[in-house]
């Protein structure tokens, strides 16, 4: 088996205050992979298919705090090893798309994507 290919990305984002922050992750290119979403260090979500996932409560103030994605591809498509993947924040002061893409070197590879969100 092929080692992994690791992408590491840490971004900034702009909450609203008392607000919680809406994230969703989706897997491009025909591939197959999964994820797995903590806030400060405890998981809040995971599965492969991340849609809306409600980060924060009602009246928690999410400023000074940290989003950590990992999603883990698994290059599935025949006809391409790229494989990209889209972290989409919403509720915050803009709604922003962090996408980020690696081509594996052999069908079968992985990309393990580490996507670290820093909120002001």
């Amino acid at each position: 088996m092929p080692d992994a290919v690791v992408i590491s990305k840490t971004e900034f984002y702009q909450v609203k205050p008392n607000t919680p922050v809406l994230l969703s992750v989706t897997i491009g290119d025909d591939q197959e992979g999964g994820t797995a979403v903590t806030l400060n260090g405890q998981l809040v979500g995971s599965g492969d298919d991340i849609k809306n996932l409600r980060i924060g409560a009602a009246g928690q103030d999410l400023r000074n705090s940290s989003i950590s994605c990992t999603t883990t591809v698994k290059d599935v498509n025949e006809a391409s090893n790229h494989t990209s993947v889209t972290y989409a924040l919403r509720e915050g002061k803009q709604p922003r798309d962090f996408t980020y893409d690696v081509t594996v070197s052999e069908a079968g590879g992985r990309a393990v994507y580490l996507a670290i969100f820093l909120l002001s």
